[in-house]
């Protein structure tokens, strides 16, 4: 039978080598992780250099407006709040259809004839 002093000494020094393989592995994983974000961000820059064109401006298209909303749909007259709401839908509908019109047409392809309010 070994005496009492060396269970003690025995699990003290397992538990010590037990901490120190964990803060190794936690630093070995930390370094590698820092070197993948370190070629994210280069992979990132030079993908971002290869779309970069200085002096282009772009143009966006401008927001639509949304009918109605917020408070002025909460404390609105409710006749008047359903005709902005038709008519905001029924110019979503027409922008809409300009654009299917330009991009069939910019494509090549046959056009509906309801888009083309010809009948």
């Amino acid at each position: 039978m070994l005496p009492w002093w060396f269970w003690v000494l025995l699990w003290t020094v397992l538990i010590l080598a037990t901490l120190l393989l964990a803060v190794l592995a936690g630093f070995r994983l930390f370094r590698r992780a820092m070197s993948v974000l370190d070629g994210a961000s280069d992979a990132a820059d030079h993908i971002s250099g290869e779309f970069a064109q200085p002096g282009t401006v772009v143009a966006y298209e401008p927001v639509v407006r949304r009918y109605p909303h917020g408070t002025d749909a909460t404390h609105g007259e409710r006749e008047e709040i359903s005709e902005l709401r038709h008519l905001g839908k029924a110019e979503r509908i027409e922008a809409r259809r300009v654009k299917r019109v330009a991009r069939r047409s910019n494509r090549g392809q046959a056009q509906n004839m309801r888009d083309l309010n010809l009948f």
